[in-house]
């Protein structure tokens, strides 16, 4: 909802005086309120009709009093009556009034003096006409410095904001721009699977291309040779990485270090030895083994541990993927021991036949289970792909897509996937979740590359 803070002027006196009418505080002049003086009054316009008002008065040079706060019933809670106070509050701290007070009956709204602005109470004062409650016969005096509040509103503010983004859940607490992650080729997928898996430099970097333009900010690489077979060879990568910086400059290159093919360290590390505009700005670490229908993922702690110095010491980034939570404590292990540091990113891949299952519940836990200063993405793979995708985003996580994990775009598994597609539908689903997506400038922030060499 969006509302409109001004000053008053004379032809809101009528409308003013029905808002208060609905608290019975629209008697003026009367004993309670001889006049009501337009010129210390603001009003809350919504779609141009006031919804909401508030006045003040001057008692002294440094003493001044806020008088009538009223908001139509229906725009309770939206933020109306926290507006119009600060306005009012402003106004008298820019005259030199250093100490507020007011008179209240409802004790609703004397708690809430007391919590958002420091009121406390001062005395009682009898009532002298029916005004506000009528089964109340008195008003609760209370009193405010303004001066100390003032000087010490943007503190409590930053420690409120503070609070609700570190404990509240979302959107109370702000989404992050969402960060999608592009897995385009992988090792499995074929062209006699899916015609529309990336194979070849050229295609691979036209689609990271397409899926740039679609949303996506980092883009998972996986080589193939000219017979289309995965390979390590660090000369493919130099290739791709230098054709997509070429077209979209600012894209993270993530390139895959997996155990799936290749057992040597020597091979899983060479693409990591890439200089200049072919250095990858991160590469994979598979943080355990595991085992897939086609065969298994072998990772020992020596080779992750030797991976992850390489890393560090090339100054890339490592994209952890975690299929269960064994190998998150593996994470928190190599950071204890220093081979991890800073923010770190978790891919978090559900729906494995041999590893964490694709549910809310296991996701739940995964997340909780992470480190401190972690950022995370989840995908499923299959058909679990878009279900794991739809729950991070509303979780605040990101998200990983792509041919790699699903070369299906439905359940039914009809309609072969292309990346873009795959992408462009995750960009809808944020969208309808209001959370909008990254920018290359803001993906860097958000998983710590923006200070990278």
């Amino acid at each position: 909802m969006h509302y409109h803070i001004e000053k008053a002027s004379p032809d809101d006196y009528s409308a003013i005086l029905d808002i208060m009418e609905i608290w019975n505080m629209h008697h003026v002049p009367s004993e309670e309120m001889s006049e009501l003086d337009i010129s210390c009054f603001f009003v809350a316009r919504v779609s141009g009709h006031i919804a909401g008002a508030a006045g003040y008065k001057l008692l002294s040079p440094e003493k001044g009093k806020t008088t009538l706060l009223g908001i139509r019933p229906e725009f309770s809670g939206m933020g109306l009556g926290r507006a119009l106070q600060d306005a009012r509050l402003e106004a008298m701290y820019a005259k030199g009034i250093k100490r507020v007070e007011t008179n209240a009956d409802r004790q609703e709204t004397i708690i809430w003096y007391k919590k958002h602005y420091g009121y406390h109470q001062t005395g009682s004062l009898k009532k002298v006409c029916d005004f506000s409650l009528s089964d109340v016969d008195h008003w609760t005096t209370l009193e405010m410095n303004l001066e100390a509040y003032m000087l010490s509103r943007k503190t409590h503010q930053e420690y409120r904001s503070n609070y609700i983004a570190k404990n509240d859940p979302h959107p109370l607490s702000p989404y992050d721009p969402l960060i999608i992650n592009a897995c385009l080729t992988g090792m499995i997928p074929t062209k006699f699977s899916n015609p529309h898996v990336p194979i070849y430099p050229d295609e691979i970097i036209e689609n990271a291309v397409r899926v740039h333009d679609a949303g996506a900010r980092i883009v998972h690489l996986h080589a193939r040779d000219e017979k289309g077979e995965p390979t390590p060879d660090a000369k493919y990568y130099e290739k791709i990485i230098q054709g997509i910086r070429e077209e979209r400059p600012g894209m993270v290159c993530c390139v895959t270090t997996s155990g799936r093919n290749w057992k040597s360290f020597e091979q899983r590390s060479e693409v990591l030895h890439l200089h200049g505009k072919a250095k990858p700005d991160m590469a994979s670490l598979t943080l355990g083994s595991l085992n897939f229908f086609t065969g298994p993922s072998v990772s020992s702690i020596e080779m992750i541990e030797r991976l992850a110095i390489t890393m560090y010491e090339r100054n890339i980034k490592p994209e952890l993927e975690v299929f269960d939570t064994g190998m998150i404590t593996l994470a928190k292990y190599l950071e204890r021991n220093r081979l991890l540091s800073g923010k770190k990113y978790f891919n978090l891949l559900f729906g494995n036949i041999n590893t964490a299952p694709a549910t809310i519940s296991s996701l739940a836990l995964m997340t909780q289970a992470l480190p401190d200063n972690s950022i995370w993405a989840g995908t499923g793979l299959g058909q679990f792909q878009l279900p794991m995708n739809a729950a991070a985003i509303i979780a605040g996580g990101h998200v990983r897509v792509g041919i790699e994990d699903a070369i299906y775009f439905d359940y039914g598994k009809e309609r072969l996937a292309t990346n873009e597609q795959l992408v462009k539908r995750v960009a809808r689903i944020a969208e309808e979740m209001q959370r909008p997506l990254a920018t290359t400038e803001e993906t860097r922030k958000l998983i710590g590359l923006e200070n990278q060499e």
